[in-house]
């Protein structure tokens, strides 16, 4: 028996294991959960999200089966968290703890990360604004940082520019009539310490931040209603003004995450947010337990990500350098391609025979450098931003790629010793045809078995017969994938809609 033959047949044998194991292991949920859940929370140990969480991980112990683990990972204002849940694979075991505050940072910050990254679980708690002053100051009232605000230039303070504490200063400036200028102290317990050294005349944080701090008063509370723990503190309805915010925090998974673990899971946080315990946790931290379930604050959630992004624009702190075109892009993008192939047919007198390889890989190469020399048209610097044009480098690129398309096809016409071999148009036509089709059936059958099946059929068609070898391509690939993309990167593929 030949190598190959042997070598066919071990990775087809490996292969098959390699679909018994995903497909059975994912099918096999009922044992969900077997091993402890990790809340990855975006902060420090001791902030307030880190707290709650292992708040929640003791109670749940009375309703789950398997133990919470809390497991910090902070950096870049919660992008490095969400991140490091993305990377995970989507099975139920890596909780993400989300806070309000995360809307702002992944608008601000422009990241990779989106939140249709995640399966929005269950909101947990409303920890509402406040208005905190020192009691040097001896304002008692709203009225008082009013007239005070009048007199004299006015700083508040808070950690973050943009962050949900700023936009709640901007709001209050806007309901109270004032102007003001907001410093960002970069972290809480850097705006408290500066509050206490009297440094600036208003904070703005949560109520649970002068614990411990008798120098410290609290304003006024942007809460429907006043808070048992702080019952001689007005909200700014009391005063009149119709002002409610807060910093929620909650829980989702990895969207992607099995149905199993998000109704199990769902069904845990609700039966700790009607806990006494946590209730009792939620008073005396000053908070209020607000749960909703993952229909609802998926809802809450989409609706205040649009009204974060107008309100920082309104605000002058989300800038867009890039003005909208008469048609969308994946409008230009056919009205180029339809302008490419229509000129070729012309250049040709439309006789598809003489479209070849060369041709069409140089007239790909126009098409995207036309597209993208589009779009830095489109980049709009502000007047008097003292910056280099970020469309330099592109258009270096663009007209690059566009001498290299025109360069090809001129050479490719003008070389007169060289046969004339017309296009195969029909097998381009096929290989195209497949591809769509292998597009379409990864959502549905899976990435492990699509992508042999595709590349059995794109040999074929390219009239390659030695099937050994193209066993081992398939297959050998599929394994390859696996063990780069699986377990080495952890970066989950597909397993498809229809088969899970």
């Amino acid at each position: 028996m030949k190598i190959s033959k042997i070598v066919a047949f071990f990775f087809v044998i490996a292969y098959l294991g390699l679909m018994v194991f995903l497909y059975f292991s994912n099918s096999n949920n009922d044992a969900y959960p077997n091993k402890p859940i990790t809340i990855v929370v975006h902060s420090k140990p001791g902030s307030a999200i880190d707290l709650m969480s292992r708040k929640v991980a003791e109670i749940a112990k009375k309703y789950s089966k398997e133990p919470f683990v809390v497991e910090n990972r902070p950096g870049t204002q919660g992008i490095v968290a969400m991140q490091h849940v993305i990377d995970r694979k989507a099975d139920g075991y890596i909780l993400l703890g989300v806070t309000r505050s995360f809307l702002s940072t992944l608008i601000v910050n422009k990241s990779d990360v989106s939140i249709t990254d995640f399966t929005f679980l269950a909101k947990m708690i409303s920890d509402p604004e406040a208005i905190i002053s020192n009691k040097k100051r001896g304002f008692q009232s709203l009225s008082d940082i009013v007239d005070d605000a009048k007199k004299n230039k006015q700083v508040w303070i808070g950690p973050g520019t943009g962050s949900r504490d700023h936009l709640m200063a901007i709001k209050a400036w806007q309901k109270l009539g004032i102007n003001a200028e907001w410093v960002d102290y970069k972290s809480g317990p850097q705006s408290i310490l500066a509050l206490m050294r009297d440094e600036a005349p208003v904070y703005v944080g949560n109520p649970a931040d002068i614990s411990g701090k008798k120098d410290l008063k609290i304003i006024a509370l942007a809460a429907k209603v006043r808070h048992k723990g702080l019952p001689g503190v007005e909200t700014f309805k009391e005063n009149g003004i119709d002002l409610v915010e807060s910093m929620w925090r909650g829980y989702a998974f990895k969207e992607g995450t099995p149905e199993i673990a998000i109704k199990y899971m769902s069904r845990v946080l609700k039966k700790v947010s009607q806990d006494k315990e946590w209730r009792d946790y939620c008073e005396n931290v000053f908070s209020f337990p607000d749960y909703l379930s993952p229909v609802a604050f998926s809802r809450e959630v989409r609706l205040e990500s649009k009204e974060t992004k107008e309100l920082l624009k309104s605000a002058g702190l989300l800038n867009s350098y890039v003005k909208n075109g008469i048609l969308p892009l994946w409008g230009v993008a056919i009205l180029l391609a339809i302008a490419i192939v229509f000129v070729f047919l012309l250049f040709f007198k439309f006789e598809i025979r003489k479209l070849n390889f060369n041709n069409l890989f140089a007239g790909f190469f126009i098409w995207v450098a036309l597209f993208f020399y589009y779009q830095t048209m489109l980049f709009d610097i502000p007047p008097g931003l003292n910056i280099t044009n970020p469309a330099l480098i592109p258009r270096v690129w663009t007209v690059a790629l566009l001498v290299f398309g025109i360069w090809n096809i001129y050479n490719e016409i003008n070389d007169k010793n060289k046969p004339f071999k017309p296009g195969n148009i029909n097998l381009v036509s096929k290989i195209v045809l497949v591809l769509l089709i292998y597009f379409v059936t990864i959502p549905l059958l899976g990435y492990f078995l699509s992508t042999p099946a595709f590349l059995l059929i794109a040999m074929y068609i390219l009239k390659y017969r030695k099937w050994q070898i193209m066993v081992i391509n398939a297959f050998g690939f599929v394994i390859f994938s696996y063990l780069v993309f699986e377990l080495l990167l952890k970066i989950d593929l597909p397993l498809g809609s229809l088969l899970i």
